[in-house]
């Protein structure tokens, strides 16, 4: 049994007041992000095809349109979840911005973000990592192999977006917003994509995700050396998610050399 997890001091408002938030104590507790990712991580590496489908057409059984219907509201529900999240999230620096001037407004001090906003969405943001799972087990009912980049992607997304809560570190807040527009942008894409409709941009989308890590290393580097930003505490967050965005920078450019450099000095048939 997972000890109930309580809500920081700096925190004032309670998670009971917020839908969902009856999870907090216990979702916040280390070992279920822990296990979670873990037990991710098993099961994909189990049931992980050996090779992907050669012509990258879905299997029988991925074409039927009971299966396409639930790819389509999958994306379509994460599309309109990211797309409040980046609205919320944004009002909410706008509004600390606006009332506590640039210096506390982005340092957050006073954690008064985190109780009017951030606390809310951070939370929502992290348990949405779990249900991005989902995103794995599509591509392997198509009969397609999930990459290492895929696996690390989500499993470490779930662990820093846990660290961000945990130590109320404000950083995240800019991870949330640019992470929330991409991903309205792209899981619009996939549910097209789902719909048989070829939306132009994929190289493009590509490329935003490349850029999201490099400014969220530059954000991370900020607060760790602005003098007075951030305490101790929310410095492990910053780390750890220092820590995960390098490899995962690494890999996203990796994948994206392949994909379309490959490509692109393809020599054409006439």
């Amino acid at each position: 049994m997972l000890e109930a997890y309580p809500t920081p001091q700096e925190i004032t408002v309670s998670p009971d007041s917020f839908a969902l938030g009856w999870l907090y104590p216990y979702a916040m507790h280390w070992k279920m992000p822990l296990f979670l990712a873990l037990t991710y991580l098993m099961l994909i590496s189990r049931i992980n095809p050996q090779k992907s489908n050669v012509s990258r057409t879905p299997l029988h059984r991925a074409q039927s349109p009971l299966f396409k219907n639930m790819v389509i509201l999958h994306n379509i529900i994460l599309a309109a979840y990211s797309l409040w999240t980046f609205v919320s999230m944004v009002y909410g620096l706008a509004v600390n911005l606006s009332t506590y001037g640039w210096r506390d407004g982005i340092c957050d001090t006073g954690f008064t973000m985190w109780n009017n906003s951030l606390f809310q969405l951070s939370f929502y943001f992290y348990l949405s990592k779990y249900y991005e799972f989902i995103d794995t087990l599509i591509i392997i009912y198509k009969g397609r192999r999930a990459s290492l980049l895929q696996m690390y992607h989500h499993a470490g997304a779930v662990l820093t977006m846990w660290a961000g809560c945990y130590y109320t570190a404000v950083p995240i807040t800019f991870f949330v917003i640019t992470n929330s527009l991409i991903h309205t942008w792209m899981y619009v894409f996939y549910a097209l994509t789902a719909a048989g409709i070829k939306p132009p941009g994929k190289k493009l989308l590509t490329s935003s995700q490349i850029f999201q890590f490099v400014f969220g290393i530059s954000i991370c580097f900020f607060y760790l050396f602005y003098p007075g930003c951030q305490n101790d505490r929310q410095k492990i967050a910053i780390y750890m998610n220092l820590a995960y965005i390098f490899p995962l920078l690494g890999l996203f450019v990796s994948f994206f050399t392949r994909t379309y450099r490959r490509r692109e000095n393809k020599p054409k048939t006439l």
